[in-house]
């Protein structure tokens, strides 16, 4: 009851506050009250002019995977009065951001990551630009921030970070400040980071950024003269840092970005150290979390400037919650949202759409009836104890944080994902493991719910299977703002087994038609983790499983329509591999004359079976040992 208390208080002193600024505090200034691209590259460039900086930039990767290089970029970017400048995957240089190379008359690019990130092609097109290219790249992140800092002198003062959100929550602050960003792990200082400080003596203090959740005690130990800042969330703990620096920022202009994406906050923290302002992140869908505060400082003059276009910061949240609440586009920017995270667990964003109104409705919190805003303090529970957007629930999964689950939307989701894609990696296989193709998820779907008979389609129980029920929810359009792709194809009742799920070492083929989902082609990331399960082992653990869902990564990317010839060519090595390595399993199951390994290997011949036919010989071998392992095989009840 406190809590309510508290936020209607928090939403009164707003009202207030709004009744005592004329309506210019959110009229345009010398800074727009909006600065956005149609692309992240864009907005950066929009950025980069509004800094006035030339000669030299920071160019640092968009994708969702490379970013995590640049988090720590902003105080540099300052140091040396460059612009930071974005592109994507790809062997080709941003058009957008080249041509802004171009009229900054830049000689100098430091680059945030190495050329696994942000290739060697688009490095030499750098330099046939005449342009001194200075690599930053580390062997990790946390290396990386290492050598940012390396670049800057007169550092007195560093700030210690780990989350994404903590990071750009300070970047601003810390560049006003010429204090350097360094990440860390959450119970261990990283060698990088402790060898750094030891050859530095001059620095003597520190932030460090976000709970003891995120940064240990420990770890906090290991840095000189640490101040902790931190909020109960991500979003709290920019709140947080926003009062705890307030004495050094000043209002005239106030800076808001999505910390989601949090690309835009990224290219705009030197852009706001300029004048010394704060950066307020917003989750994309509630009003945010440091708006009272930041309203209650502004003057008659201040300007707010969102970072990016209204699908990722609506122009409710750009005037920090004052005024009514566009309920469409918040529903718009929950699913920006969701495709987001989705995509970085290379998930079509359809399916975990259909999936998460399947389990919520879209509801994190409740729902103010009056105005269709979520109460932020009052998280969704439904009666059997399921929590949040993705209905987790802790009975079933205790090792994961209840508070966090209750409180924070990002965290609900992930660990949603992370539920889905362990669904998908222990239940039958489908077809050839095309991530992108919707009816091979069916089996994960069911195992998400749960892997008993009441969601067999075979077991009547009144209505239909959930599985069922999210892939039609595929077919369907709620409103305006969700779109969901086209519906997928349902296994029939009669392959399925009469009361029981499915073996999990049965072998199904894709049923047809085939609907291709709406997963963001990212090569690097399927690589990656396609190479993370195929290097992946636990002892005692059947080591075939995990080539198996290395290699959905592998076929996902090689069967892409977008996928580069020289990417092919990799993939289809890695998929011989695997191919390879899994016949080898296969092989000594059968040796074992076991009914119970004779399925296993079958299922290990027949997943080759279903693969792309890269080499006559390897196709031959699995057929023949498919059809002698399924003769004798009994499958495991």
């Amino acid at each position: 009851m406190r809590k309510t208390k508290k936020s209607l208080a928090i939403l009164a002193i707003a009202g207030m506050v709004l009744t005592m600024l004329p309506i210019n505090a959110f009229a345009a200034g010398a800074v727009p009250t909006r600065l956005s691209g149609t692309t992240a590259e864009q907005t950066a460039v929009k950025i980069a002019d509004q800094t006035g900086w030339t000669g030299t930039a920071i160019l640092a990767s968009s994708t969702s995977y490379g970013m995590v290089d640049a988090l720590t970029s902003g105080p540099l970017a300052s140091y040396l009065k460059a612009p930071i400048l974005l592109t994507g995957a790809g062997k080709v240089l941003d058009p957008t951001t080249k041509d802004e190379l171009v009229k900054l008359a830049v000689t100098k690019v430091y680059v945030t990551s190495g050329t696994a990130v942000i290739s060697q092609a688009v490095l030499d097109e750098l330099v046939t630009m005449n342009i001194t290219v200075i690599p930053l790249g580390g062997f990790d992140r946390s290396a990386t921030s290492v050598n940012i800092a390396s670049k800057m002198v007169g550092v007195t003062k560093v700030a210690v970070a780990n989350g994404l959100q903590d990071a750009l929550s300070i970047a601003a602050l810390a560049s006003a400040a010429n204090e350097p960003i360094l990440l860390t792990d959450k119970d261990a200082l990283p060698n990088s980071v402790a060898s750094f400080l030891a050859a530095n003596p001059g620095i003597t203090t520190s932030d460090v950024i976000g709970g003891t959740g995120i940064i240990s005690d420990a770890v906090k130990a290991m840095v000189p003269n640490a101040n902790r800042h931190a909020g109960y969330t991500a979003y709290d703990t920019n709140n947080q840092i926003i009062q705890d620096f307030n004495a050094s920022l000043t209002y005239e202009n106030v800076y808001l970005a999505n910390g989601v994406t949090g690309i835009d906050a990224l290219s705009g923290a030197p852009l706001a150290a300029q004048t010394k302002s704060a950066i307020v992140l917003t989750d994309g869908v509630g009003t945010p979390a440091a708006g009272a505060f930041v309203l209650s400082k502004m003057s008659a003059n201040s300007v707010v400037t969102a970072l990016g276009g209204e699908a990722v910061v609506s122009e409710s949240q750009r005037r920090l919650g004052v005024g009514a609440i566009d309920t469409s586009v918040q529903t718009s920017i929950l699913g920006k949202k969701i495709e987001a995270m989705a995509n970085r667990y290379d998930i079509p964003p359809a399916l975990l759409k259909a999936i998460a109104w399947m389990e919520s409705g879209w509801k994190q919190y409740k729902v103010d009836p009056t105005n269709g805003l979520p109460l932020t303090d009052q998280p969704f529970i439904a009666s059997d104890g399921g929590i949040g957007i993705m209905q987790i629930s802790p009975a079933n999964y205790p090792e994961y944080d209840v508070a966090k689950l209750k409180s924070d939307l990002d965290y609900n989701l992930e660990v949603g994902c992370q539920i889905l894609n362990n669904k998908w990696r222990a239940n039958p296989k489908i077809g050839d493991g095309n991530r992108n193709v919707l009816e091979n998820w069916y089996f994960a779907v069911w195992g998400y719910n749960a892997w008993t008979e009441q969601n067999n389609p075979n077991y009547f129980t009144g209505e239909d299977a959930y599985q069922d029920k999210v892939f039609g929810l595929l077919g369907q359009k709620y409103n305006t703002a969700i779109t969901f792709a086209p519906g997928a194809t349902k296994l029939p009742k009669s392959l399925l087994p009469l009361v029981s799920p499915p073996s999990r070492s049965s072998c199904w083929s894709t049923p047809t038609p085939v609907h291709i989902g709406d997963l963001a082609f990212d090569p690097e990331s399927l690589i990656t983790n396609g190479d993370y399960w195929y290097n992946f082992h636990i002892d005692l653990q059947p080591r075939g499983d995990y080539y198996v869902q290395g290699l959905g990564f592998y076929i996902t990317a090689y069967n892409s329509p977008l996928v580069t010839v020289a990417d092919k060519t990799i993939v289809s090595q890695k998929i011989l591999s695997s191919y390879d390595k899994l016949l080898d399993e296969a092989d000594a199951l059968a040796i074992e004359d076991k009914d119970t390994s004779y399925a296993t290997a079958a299922k290990y011949y027949w997943t080759v079976l279903q693969g792309p036919s890269l080499d006559p010989k390897i196709t031959d071998r699995a057929r023949t040992g498919y059809q002698s392992a399924s003769a004798k095989a009994v499958l495991e009840k």
